[in-house]
């Protein structure tokens, strides 16, 4: 027998119905083995090399011809623990290859496992400096530090050539992580299109122009993931290098919170800018 109508809760909680004398525990049987069994479908991000798998959440499936890949109720500073390449597979053109100020050649493309540990490491120097992030914890598993900053879409910034920092002093390696940065919903649900961002640039790669790689890269990825537009939430006063990048790539400072955080080497209380991009007015043609 075919039933084309959903039973009430109330009916396949009864032991029998008048009208479903002897069926009634089987169909309720079937219903939550139909409703408990189902597996989550997998998407899969391959790119030479690299093979990471990302699950994406059982009770909420994305839909075809939307990119935004959605996990119920994340925002900016939570989520589930993942592997930073929900939607990946639908951006043909990774990895991005381009040049930092001083010419070498670097590469963006997505964490691979053996990256965590080191994105990790570079998260919980930020916090430690407290002076550009809120958190004042550091992140104390791989799992924690996944469910922040790999819960949508995260990469790396590699270089491509060993070369010398901007001091002219700590050489470096081809394949050294310089920076990285994630894309996620900034709000949950009916705000989901809204993107936000984080940045780190490891410290001996600092005013190399790694984070304008990273700013640029961020706009042209967010947009191609499906987002309408980006927001960041605190971008400090004392912040000065974070405000010229964000204003230099186009970003309109649109919020001021006064008394905002208290910061390593600032006396007081210092204020926070919310800054907004419009990825819709974004050309198609966006170079990195």
């Amino acid at each position: 027998m075919i039933l084309t109508r959903p039973l009430s809760q109330s009916i396949l909680s009864s032991p029998l119905h008048p009208r479903f004398p002897c069926c009634v525990r089987h169909i309720a049987t079937i219903t939550a083995v139909t409703t408990t069994t189902s597996t989550p479908k997998t998407t899969r991000y391959e790119k030479g090399q690299q093979h990471l798998v990302a699950k994406s959440s059982p009770r909420r499936r994305a839909n075809r011809n939307d990119t935004i890949l959605h996990r119920p109720m994340t925002t900016a500073y939570s989520g589930d623990p993942g592997f930073g390449v929900l939607g990946l597979d639908q951006i043909p053109y990774l990895p991005i290859e381009t040049r930092i100020k001083n010419g070498t050649r670097v590469q963006i493309s997505p964490f691979l496992q053996q990256d965590w540990p080191i994105g990790m490491d570079l998260m919980n120097l930020i916090i430690r400096e407290g002076k550009t992030w809120p958190f004042e914890k550091e992140f104390e598993t791989i799992d924690a530090y996944r469910g922040y900053f790999l819960s949508h879409a995260a990469f790396v910034v590699k270089s491509m050539e060993p070369g010398i920092d901007s001091q002219g002093v700590v050489a470096y390696d081809s394949g050294e992580i310089m920076g990285c940065f994630y894309i996620k919903p900034n709000f949950p649900g009916r705000c989901s299109h809204i993107c936000n961002g984080g940045f780190i640039t490891a410290p001996k790669f600092r005013k190399m122009g790694v984070a304008t790689v990273m700013g640029k890269s961020f706009l042209k990825l967010a947009k191609d993931l499906g987002y309408k537009s980006s927001y960041f939430n605190l971008v400090f006063q004392s912040n000065v290098a974070s405000i010229r990048l964000w204003e230099s790539l186009g970003f309109e400072r649109v919020a001021v919170l006064e008394n905002a955080a208290k910061l390593e080497g600032v006396k007081g209380l210092d204020t926070a800018y919310g800054y907004r991009f419009d990825l819709e007015k974004l050309p198609l043609d966006y170079k990195v």
